[in-house]
């Protein structure tokens, strides 16, 4: 009889035991278990993310020097307000007269230069992205129209991407002509 009250008081324990301390340990190791292969998920998307980023890398460095330079022209990745107004006075002279009144401004919008990223562990990661931000040119100039035209094919022939967005136009008996230009170019923030 002692042996079997021993094995039911012994079974009774285990139990108790069992629903006291060790079910909430069994809990918390299934939720860190959890935690856990999502870390895993992201270390594996951290690995492929690695592995792209290399590839373009290499890819990067196939383009020949001329051409990355060529790029980084049509879009650059700073706002460099000073070169690009020389850029457009260069031109300008180039068809034999000069620029007026150049205003240049930076427009950005800084919430759109991020991404947040929030893994299935929970855990949140900010991600920036480069964005394209642009810049708005303003300048008045007087000039023959023939050379403004050739002007204005020499903006569209320059590697920097700009959109004319405003022409402004006012006549005189001289044969030159007044005009107002507003231009939008573009950068990419990293």
């Amino acid at each position: 009889m002692n042996r079997n009250l021993l094995a039911i008081i012994l079974l009774g324990l285990s139990i108790g035991l069992y629903f006291t301390y060790t079910a909430k340990n069994v809990e918390e190791i299934k939720a860190t278990g959890i935690v856990n292969d999502g870390y895993d998920k992201t270390l594996s998307s951290a690995k492929e993310l690695i592995r792209l980023r290399d590839q373009a890398n290499q890819d990067w460095l196939k383009i020949s020097q001329a051409h990355q330079d060529r790029l980084a022209k049509m879009i650059p990745n700073t706002v460099d307000n000073i070169r690009l107004v020389i850029d457009l006075n260069s031109i300008a002279v180039k068809n034999g007269f000069s620029l007026k009144n150049i205003r240049a401004s930076a427009s950005s919008d800084p919430k759109k230069s991020s991404v947040v990223a929030r893994p299935s562990t929970g855990v949140g990661s900010t991600i920036t992205t480069p964005t394209l931000d642009t810049v708005i040119v303003s300048f008045n100039t007087t000039a023959p129209y023939p050379q403004f035209i050739n002007f204005l094919k020499d903006l569209e022939m320059s590697l920097r991407i700009m959109d004319i967005t405003h022409i402004t136009l006012s006549g005189s008996d001289t044969g030159t002509y007044d005009f107002g230009v507003e231009l939008k170019t573009y950068w990419l923030r990293q």
